[in-house]
């Protein structure tokens, strides 16, 4: 097995981003959204740019899209014949962030389960990162990406008493310097495993990861997308100081008919 995962367009898409690394950086506009490419100003980055992309990959993310352009939004796509599924917006200052998660007990894992250390973060173990996402429905980030090869990244992994990876989250500055959105943080990729859950180890990797993110990554918020369906998730985004931004959505765009992800 290589840096890629998944189906053969999975793998597409994870490598293209690998690739457009560069161009994420540069163009305003551009978002480096791991499991595929985006924009968060859609004036800067233009409609002929954004449907370029969409015929290569497939699949296109617009983030934090006001609330009185979504309309706007899904009109245009639905010209081309694409449509996009939305996502709610939950964030939270840095300071916000370290407040909720300062408690060591709510970050602490059940005994014998241990977090992954960076130093440990092995093509094999990336590899393993990547399978438990894909069990619990979560498409993951390219390996490259995972270990931190083509950005700085905060990736988290759980080990049980067995030795076996459980549980994942990771986090990322997705906006480039143009972006007002610049010093923001994504944190997602939040996987357990059914015989795993109802022990907090999605509330203890996630209040871990995003309070990693500010203070390894110097993220002044941290944002997380939430299906409006996810009570679950609702819930542990809460729990680490992020709440529900009522001014705008994220949503990716596809002409399949079923949701990218969950």
């Amino acid at each position: 097995m290589g840096w890629y995962c998944g189906t053969p367009e999975q793998q597409r898409l994870q490598q293209r981003v690998d690739e457009m690394v560069v161009w994420c950086r540069n163009v305003r506009g551009a978002v480096n959204a791991g499991r595929m490419l985006g924009v968060d100003d859609i004036d800067a980055l233009g409609w002929e740019a954004i449907f370029d992309r969409l015929e290569k990959d497939g699949v296109f993310t617009f983030r934090m899209v006001p609330k009185e352009r979504i309309a706007e939004v899904e009109a245009v796509l639905a010209e081309r014949d694409f449509r996009i599924d939305w996502w709610n917006v939950f964030k939270g200052s840095s300071e916000t962030v370290l407040k909720h998660t300062a408690d060591e007990g709510m970050r602490r894992l059940p005994e014998d389960y241990t977090i992954i250390r960076k130093e440990e973060l092995t093509k094999r173990v990336v590899q393993q990162m990547q399978a438990c996402m894909e069990r619990n429905g979560v498409r993951p980030y390219s390996g490259r990406m995972i270990a931190g090869m083509t950005e700085p990244m905060v990736s988290l992994a759980v080990r049980s008493p067995s030795g076996k990876i459980v549980a994942t989250a990771c986090g990322h500055m997705p906006y480039n310097s143009m972006s007002q959105h610049s010093r923001t943080a994504w944190g997602g990729l939040v996987a357990v495993d059914p015989g795993h859950r109802g022990m907090r180890l999605g509330v203890a990797i996630n209040a871990e990861m995003v309070r990693r993110c500010v203070e390894r990554l110097g993220a002044r918020s941290v944002q997380e997308f939430v299906n409006a369906d996810n009570e679950t998730s609702r819930r542990m985004v809460e729990r680490c100081g992020l709440s529900l931004d009522p001014t705008c959505m994220s949503g990716l765009a596809t002409r399949g008919n079923e949701r990218f992800t969950r």
